[in-house]
């Protein structure tokens, strides 16, 4: 938007004290180079004058009218932030946990409650998504697999401790499954862990993924594995065995009748985000699933318009378009007066000065193989956000 309108005043909102959402908290922990992406999103503040207020949650601590009124175009971005939960007997058993809050608690999202769970010995995945081989690789892997990753150490433990069997359980055969090969092949590559696959017949078809599940079918059992992943290609879950605490998982084949348990000691949900209650904040409409416009003067991107899908550089395409179209619709002088005309509402909001605060502190509290030590507490993270309490060393950072 801004090089097609120079002369915008853009602001950034985000409930959080810190920039940067889904790849801060959602992008794995392990994969830093997706990550770096932050690293342009900075210069937009560092050099272009984007402003960011951290801390507000609108719907609450303002509305969206408010911003509305003061801004000639507002776009929503917020993700999405619920998981989608199984539709079968025994889903809301203890025990079973969508994939969006362990991999907040793995990213260190300070609003997800603490402490971890133990995962146990035996763990079922469901679904075969990227979110879903996010967690399967996280979840194998050892502390010393991590070096050079920001993942929560010590949530990692408590997840992983007991860890041996991970059971991954998708309805599709490889060939129409929605992982990318390239993440399936990072498995491949841990030498602790073997794989076992079931239901489908390995060599059959000559696509990337059903080459990929062949290679992790004919992959030798290295004498070292602490963790074997069962792979379970054309199976839905019927059914959640346990009484107080999920002690299996029914799977039907989906071309049959034939039907088998799982002993489990968890089970997690990866088969896609909706938005919470907090974050229908506007009613979809044909022409936003379309063009990205809401409204007039009122546009939706990202998940939270495509839904649960795609990448950060399949975004960009879209961003691009919704650029063009919003700088279109406003042809002609600003009508508003941006941010100013929300001081008061705003005086308790975190700067992105705040946010190099929290960075720098992170950073110099990183631990040996880490890049950062993120700060889990919401209140810490304020306080220093808001200078209240600076880091004895900020490097490269001026508090």
């Amino acid at each position: 938007m801004l090089k097609q309108m120079p002369d915008a005043d853009v602001c950034i909102f985000d409930a959080l004290p810190v920039p940067f959402g889904l790849i801060r908290h959602g992008v794995a922990a392990d994969h830093q180079g997706t990550k770096a992406v932050t690293k342009q999103f900075a210069r937009l503040f560092e050099k272009n004058g984007v402003q960011f207020f951290g801390g507000v949650t609108i719907g609450e601590d303002i509305e969206l009218a408010a911003i509305r009124a003061c801004f000639d175009a507002v776009v929503i971005a917020h993700g999405l932030h619920g998981d989608i939960g199984l539709d079968v007997p025994g889903a809301d058993l203890p025990g079973v946990f969508g994939a969006g809050r362990i991999t907040r608690l793995l990213n260190g999202h300070p609003l997800e409650t603490r402490p971890a769970p133990s995962l146990g010995a035996a763990v079922a995945i469901v679904g075969m998504g990227n979110v879903a081989l996010d967690l399967v690789r996280l979840l194998a892997k050892s502390g010393n697999d991590l070096v050079g990753s920001d993942i929560d150490d010590e949530i990692h433990a408590q997840l992983t401790s007991e860890v041996r069997t991970i059971h991954i359980i998708g309805r599709s055969q490889p060939v129409d499954a929605r992982f990318d090969p390239a993440m399936a092949r990072e498995l491949i590559e841990l030498p602790t862990v073997e794989h076992a696959v079931h239901g489908v017949d390995i060599g059959q078809d000559g696509d990337p993924r059903s080459s990929i599940i062949s290679e992790l079918d004919r992959a030798p059992h290295p004498p070292s594995a602490r963790v074997r992943v069962e792979w379970w290609f054309g199976y839905a879950p019927s059914d959640m065995r346990g009484d107080r605490q999920v002690t299996g998982i029914d799977i039907e084949r989906v071309d049959s009748d034939d039907v088998l348990t799982i002993p489990v000691d968890t089970v997690i949900t990866a088969i896609g985000f909706t938005a919470t209650a907090q974050q229908r904040l506007a009613a979809d409409t044909t022409e936003a699933g379309d063009t990205g416009r809401l409204s007039p003067g009122l546009y939706v991107a990202g998940w939270a318009r495509r839904g649960p899908r795609g990448t950060i550089s399949s975004h960009r395409s879209d961003a691009q378009q919704l650029a063009s179209l919003i700088a279109t619709d406003l042809k002609g002088p600003f009508t508003r007066a941006g941010a100013q005309d929300l001081e008061d509402r705003l005086a308790s909001a975190y700067s992105y000065d705040g946010w190099l605060r929290v960075d720098a502190l992170e950073m110099s509290q990183a631990t040996s193989g880490r890049v950062r030590k993120k700060l889990t507490d919401i209140n810490h993270m304020r306080a220093i956000a808001a200078g209240h309490s600076l880091p004895s060393k900020a490097p490269g950072t001026t508090p």
